[in-house]
């Protein structure tokens, strides 16, 4: 303990910003020792959802074991309408945490089922929401997955009850 202390006094005469640094270099390299089993995911996807919806999501995958996953992520999406300056006249947002389940493991693939809660807000109303579907994942010789992922929306408190559809994305580890 005293060592910890000698350590932590070392740093009295460094200005706030200097200290700062030091704290966020050491978040990250403390990240990269425990991102060293490549558990920890960034994942990009997006897709096509019934009725006429674009939809892109971002999010932080966390692998457990046994083909248990936690992921972490938000949504930006939009009702297509044609027409000059309707483009973002229906957006949704959202954001949400899954479970995924592992249900088949096969060589370099995995097939999962997913279920969680979603929060957001449509065109200045809050929802809140079900997601369940199920993903295919392929993991590619340098750790890089490839997903498919089958959605399902049930959104409680608006207008846009169901939403449905197909999305593509990659899964980087770091």
């Amino acid at each position: 303990m005293k060592a910890l202390s000698i350590s932590l006094d070392s740093f009295r005469g460094f200005s706030l910003h200097f200290k700062l640094k030091a704290i966020l270099i050491g978040l990250v390299c403390a990240l990269a020792v425990d991102s060293a089993n490549a558990e920890n995911r960034f994942t990009v996807n997006a897709g096509f959802l019934f009725p006429a919806t674009l939809d892109a999501t971002v999010g932080y995958e966390y692998n457990f074991s046994y083909g248990r996953a936690f992921e972490v992520f938000g949504e930006l999406g939009n009702h297509r309408k044609i027409g000059e300056g309707q483009f973002w006249k229906g957006y949704f947002w959202n954001g949400g945490l899954l479970y995924k389940h592992q249900l088949k493991r096969f060589k370099n693939s995995n097939f999962s089922f997913r279920a969680g809660p979603v929060l957001g807000a449509v065109q200045k109303e809050f929802f809140l929401g079900l997601e369940a579907g199920f993903e295919y994942d392929y993991v590619f010789s340098n750790g890089i997955e490839f997903s498919l992922i089958q959605k399902n929306n049930v959104c409680f408190l608006h207008g846009d009850l169901f939403r449905n559809g197909l999305m593509v994305g990659l899964k980087i580890p770091f």
